[in-house]
C-alpha cells in the first residue's frame, strides 16, 4: 500500500493473470498528485498491453490535478495499446466526470469485477 505524507490518500495495487487492478481512498489533488502518478504508473507498466482497472470507491475528492494524471495514465496506457476502465465511481465524481465532458473518455464499469472481466474478455 502506498500511503503519501500528511494527506488523505492510499493506493493499493492488485494484479490478476492479465489485468491490475488500483484500488484508490481519499483525495486526489494537488497535495497527492506525485503518488498518485507513481501509483498508476506502477500498475500500468505491469502488463504489456496495459489493463488496468481503477477502483475510485473510496475517492472522496478529485481536483483537475487529480484528473490530469487519471487523463495522462490513460493517454499512456492507450498509447501502448492497452486499456483502463474505472469503476466505483460515486455519484460526486460521476457529476465531475459529466461535467468536464470525461464520460466521453473514459470507460465507466460499475465494479472492479466487472471492469477485469471485460479487460480480460470475459
Amino acid at each position: 500500500m502506498n500511503q503519501a505524507r500528511r494527506t488523505g490518500f492510499s493506493s493499493v495495487i492488485t494484479r490478476h493473470d492479465g489485468a491490475t487492478v488500483v484500488n484508490l481512498a481519499g483525495e486526489l489533488d494537488i497535495a497527492t498528485a506525485a503518488d498518485l502518478r507513481q501509483a498508476l504508473t506502477d500498475a500500468v507498466s505491469g502488463d504489456e498491453p496495459p489493463r488496468v482497472v481503477i477502483h475510485l470507491e473510496g475517492v472522496d475528492f478529485c481536483d483537475s490535478t487529480g484528473l490530469s494524471v487519471l487523463i495522462s495514465v490513460l493517454n499512456g496506457a492507450e498509447a501502448a495499446g492497452g486499456r483502463v476502465l474505472l469503476s466505483g465511481v460515486r455519484a460526486r465524481m460521476t457529476r465531475l466526470f459529466t461535467m468536464t465532458g470525461l464520460t466521453k473518455r473514459f470507460e465507466i464499469r460499475d465494479t472492479a469485477d466487472d471492469a477485469v472481466q471485460e479487460l480480460l474478455g470475459g
